[in-house]
C-alpha cells in the first residue's frame, strides 16, 4: 500500500524525468564496475537557483554506525535503471571521494 500525501499517493510522485527527493535519498551509488560503494544520504539544493548542487553520499559504515559522508557533484551522477542506482558519469567514485571534502551531515 502506498503512503498518502496531501495530493496523491507516494508511488505516483515520479514521472519519466522527475523524481521526489525522498525517493533519491537511500538510492545506492555504484562504481562503474557495478560494485555498490554507498548510498545517497541527502540531496543539497541551491536556495537561489533551485537546482541540485550535490548529493551527499554515505559509505563505509556498518549497520548505520561509522558512516563517512562525502559530497558528489550532482553533475557527475547518472541514474542507471538496470542497477536501480546512480553511477558516476565522468569520474570514478574513488576519484570523487579523493577530491571531495568530508562533510558533517
Amino acid at each position: 500500500m502506498a503512503t498518502q500525501t496531501k495530493t496523491r499517493p507516494l508511488a505516483q510522485r515520479e514521472t519519466s524525468n522527475l523524481i521526489g527527493s525522498d525517493k533519491v535519498e537511500g538510492t545506492p551509488v555504484y562504481r562503474t564496475n557495478g560494485d555498490e560503494v554507498g548510498q545517497i544520504e541527502r540531496v543539497m539544493i541551491d536556495k537561489l537557483s533551485g537546482k541540485v548542487a550535490y548529493a551527499v553520499m554515505s559509505f563505509g559504515g556498518f549497520l548505520g554506525m561509522g558512516d563517512n559522508y562525502y559530497p558528489l557533484p550532482w553533475s557527475v551522477l547518472t541514474y542507471n535503471p538496470d542497477l536501480d542506482g546512480y553511477e558516476p558519469a565522468v569520474i570514478e567514485v574513488d576519484d570523487a571521494i579523493a577530491i571531495a571534502e568530508q562533510v558533517d551531515v
